[in-house]
């Protein structure tokens, strides 16, 4: 054993003792604040607080004055708490609205833009003409009635809707002009088409929403201009038709 050292049992030696670890310093709050911004950011999202500067508006000719006024009463708001999903579904409940475009551009910038839902068809209510959009919607007094006439409806969305659509259907690519489309029941239409070269109507037809075979066969017929002046076309397995003059 070399001069000086002296050897202790392993019974009466001390217990080795784990590495000391460095003690961690608090973060400063700016620097979390750094941290967390840089991550809500990253997501798309901004920080509580960060607020609203601009609010940019493309209208459409439905949408009043005063929809635009509570657009621009956002400016202010936190960002964070601003709900596009509501925005645009408080937007799109005017009338002559079809559909709304909702963006949140980063920093501070919201854009609305509201898409128009352009009347192509009138009712008669009380003794004014109002204008139906093609969604289905009631929308704003007309001087006068605009083709195609609506008949016998509750101003229920879905129904108009329905009914607009048989009636379109029928007219496509023909050389026809729906000029009205009267409610028979629940389940079907008489539809009224006119001819674009002439006053005179072409043809009546009785029709079903969600179409039906012998439609098929009546619009080929009506793409080669020989189409019945009067048919109905409710039935899968026959057509009944009456020609006139």
């Amino acid at each position: 054993m070399p001069d000086g050292q002296t050897f202790l049992p392993a019974s009466l030696r001390p217990a080795p003792q784990a590495p000391r670890a460095r003690a961690r310093r608090p973060i400063k709050w700016w620097l979390q604040a750094v941290i967390v911004a840089v991550v809500c950011i990253g997501g798309g999202t901004l920080l509580a607080g960060w607020r609203l500067e601009t609010v940019e508006v493309t209208g459409c000719p439905g949408l009043p004055p005063s929809a635009m006024v509570n657009l621009e009463e956002l400016r202010g708001r936190s960002i964070p708490f601003l709900d596009l999903e509501e925005i645009r579904c408080d937007v799109e409940r005017w009338p002559g609205v079809s559909g709304v475009a909702v963006e949140l551009k980063l920093p501070s910038t919201l854009r609305v833009r509201a898409l128009p839902d352009e009347i192509c068809a009138s009712v008669s209510i009380g003794r004014t003409w109002r204008g139906i959009t093609c969604s289905g919607r009631l929308s704003r007094r007309l001087s006068e009635p605009q083709l195609p006439i609506l008949e016998n409806f509750d101003l229920g969305e879905a129904d108009l809707r329905s009914a607009l659509s048989a009636g379109t259907r029928l007219c496509d690519d023909t050389n026809g002009r729906l000029l009205s489309i009267r409610k028979i029941t629940p389940s079907d239409y008489e539809v009224t088409i006119g001819s674009d070269t002439s006053p005179v109507i072409a043809s009546v037809v009785k029709v079903l929403p969600q179409g039906s075979p012998s439609e098929q066969w009546w619009h080929r017929a009506a793409l080669r201009g020989q189409a019945p002046a009067w048919a109905d076309l409710r039935f899968d397995r026959h057509i009944v038709i009456r020609r006139t003059g």
